[in-house]
C-alpha cells in the first residue's frame, strides 16, 4: 500500500503539489490525470524520491520513505518514462538486466529473467536479446522499457506518460499488454497521463489533479457518474460520459435471452463497442458469440438505459 499524507512540494514560493493525501491499494492501478502543470508528475516522482517533498509524508507498506536511501528505494520501484529511456549503446538484454546487475544477481539468474520477460512481451530472446534500441520499432522499445522496469520484480511500478509517443494502434496494444502484466504479477502501478480515455481504460482508481490540488479520487464509474467539480466534469467531457461509462462494462455481463439477426459481437467486447455497432447498423439487438457459439443477445434498449444520466 502507498499512503500519501498531506504532501506538498514548493518551488520558488509556489505550491506545485498542495497538501495532497491519497491512498493507493496494493495490486491495483492508480492513474493520476490532469492537464499540463497540474502537479501530477511531481506527485508521482515523490514516491521514488526523484523529487523531495517540502512537507508531508509518504509511506510504503507502513514505512516512511524519508528513512530509506534514495538509491535503495529506486531499486525496489520500477520506473517507466515516455520515450522509454533505453540506454542507446546497450543491447536489449543489457538494458533489461540493468537493475538485477546493480543488485548483484548471479549471471545465470539475470539471463533467465531477461529471457522470461522478453518472451512475456512477445520478443523472441534469440531474435531480440542482442539488438540495439535503434533497431526496434517504437512499440518494441516501449515493451523493452516496461520489461526493464519489471526485471527485479518490484512491487511498485511508476509510469510517466508511457504511451504518449505511440501511434493509436500500438498504444492500444501496449495498454492491453500492461493490463495483462499487472494481472499476472499483481504489481501496484501508478500511471500519470493527461488522457482521460486512457485513465478510464486502465485505472482501478483515478486521481484528478488541477493546480497542484487533488480534486477527486475514485473508481472510474464514480468519477464519470458523479464528478466532484466542474473541472472534473469538463475533463470527462459531458458529451462523452455515456460512452465512457459503457466502456467499463463487457457484453458478457449484460447478456439477454433471445435471438437476434445479423453479425454477432464477441462476449468479451465492451458495451461501448456493442452500442456503436447497434447505432451504426441500425439494429435493435446483436447476437452475442462466445467460443464460436451464440449465447444470447445484447439490446439497444438495455444499453441506452445503462448509459442514461444518473438520477
Amino acid at each position: 500500500m502507498i499512503e500519501i499524507d498531506e504532501i506538498t512540494r514548493r518551488y520558488d514560493g509556489e505550491d506545485v503539489v498542495d497538501r495532497v493525501s491519497l491512498t493507493i491499494q496494493p495490486r491495483s492501478i492508480c492513474v493520476i490525470v490532469g492537464t499540463s502543470g497540474s502537479g501530477k508528475t511531481t506527485l508521482m516522482r515523490m514516491i521514488n524520491k526523484l523529487v523531495e517533498p517540502s512537507s508531508g509524508q509518504i509511506r510504503i507498506d507502513g514505512e516512511d520513505i524519508a528513512g530509506i536511501p534514495a538509491y535503495e528505494l529506486r531499486r525496489r520501484i520500477g520506473y517507466v518514462i515516455q520515450g522509454h529511456g533505453l540506454f542507446p549503446h546497450r543491447t536489449v538484454g543489457q538494458n533489461v538486466a540493468t537493475v538485477p546487475k546493480l543488485l548483484g544477481w548471479e549471471k545465470r539468474r539475470t539471463e533467465e529473467r531477461v529471457d522470461e520477460l522478453l518472451q512475456l512481451f512477445q520478443l523472441d530472446p534469440a531474435q531480440f536479446r542482442n539488438r540495439l534500441p535503434h533497431e526496434l520499432s517504437g512499440g518494441q522499445q516501449q515493451r523493452v522499457g516496461v520489461a526493464r522496469a519489471l526485471a527485479a520484480k518490484p512491487n511498485i511500478l511508476l509510469m510517466d506518460e508511457p504511451f504518449g509517443a505511440l501511434d493509436p494502434v500500438i498504444r492500444a496494444k501496449a495498454q492491453e499488454d500492461l493490463l495483462a502484466i499487472q494481472r499476472r504479477f499483481g504489481t501496484t502501478i501508478v500511471l500519470v497521463t493527461h488522457d482521460m480515455e486512457e485513465a478510464i481504460h486502465l485505472g482501478d482508481t483515478i486521481a484528478v489533479m488541477d493546480g497542484g490540488k487533488l480534486l477527486q479520487s475514485a473508481a472510474p464509474a464514480e468519477i464519470i457518474r458523479n464528478p466532484a467539480t466542474p473541472f472534473v466534469a469538463e475533463l470527462i467531457g459531458t458529451s462523452e460520459r455515456p460512452f465512457r461509462l459503457l466502456s467499463l462494462g463487457r457484453v458478457a455481463d449484460h447478456l439477454e435471452p433471445g435471438h437476434a439477426e445479423g453479425e454477432a459481437i464477441d462476449a468479451a467486447a465492451s458495451l461501448r463497442d456493442a452500442f456503436a455497432e447497434l447505432l451504426w447498423s441500425g439494429r435493435s439487438a446483436l447476437p452475442v458469440r462466445r467460443d464460436g457459439e451464440i449465447v444470447g443477445q445484447v439490446t439497444l434498449a438495455a444499453l441506452s438505459r445503462l448509459a442514461a444520466r444518473p438520477q
